[in-house]
């Protein structure tokens, strides 16, 4: 029995680790508020003897190349992960990320909280809607620009088949 597991097999499991997640412990789907003093910068726990399984406890957001803020997860300098990453996005009323694609890496999102609007296309000529519930799956070089449509911040979470977060993201020359 071989022990070789896909991308998208890993893609898929992640997703409904996400998915268990959020609908578990919702409360840590957006439990940090940059007011909220008390919260620790972001952890990093290795389970001791366990070949690598690593908890990350983002408390501290940043904000991407395609100007979306996101509260970094697992990834490739935070967990040592070789194909995957996972983040959770936070859009506030109103916002919108500039277009890009993921070079070569398929990505899925979780809508936890809110409606969202993808812009699907170099110019953005597709419109899909989307609200907390909904799965999202953006295919490898699809160019997408996603936006918050409505009065409350949009929570959601994203997966890539990409270890590295930040490398194969590319912007739209006419973001």
């Amino acid at each position: 029995m071989s022990m070789a597991i896909s991308k998208t097999t890993l893609l898929r499991y992640v997703c409904i680790l996400s998915i268990g997640l959020a609908i578990a412990a919702p409360s840590y789907a957006h439990a940090s508020d940059p007011k909220d003093a008390t919260l620790a910068a972001n952890e990093k726990i290795v389970a001791p003897n366990s070949g690598g399984v690593t908890t990350i406890r983002s408390n501290t957001p940043i904000i991407t190349r395609q100007q979306v803020q996101i509260y970094p997860g697992i990834t490739k300098a935070s967990a040592d992960s070789t194909q995957l990453s996972m983040n959770r996005i936070i859009l506030p009323p109103g916002m919108k990320g500039l277009r890009h694609m993921h070079k070569d890496t398929e990505t899925v999102i979780y809508i936890i909280e809110g409606n969202s609007r993808t812009l699907i296309g170099e110019k953005g000529e597709i419109a899909v809607d989307n609200k907390a519930g909904d799965f999202i799956f953006i295919p490898a070089n699809v160019w997408h620009q996603p936006m918050n449509v409505s009065q409350e911040r949009v929570i959601a979470i994203e997966v890539r088949a990409d270890a590295d977060d930040r490398q194969n993201v590319i912007l739209a020359p006419n973001r």
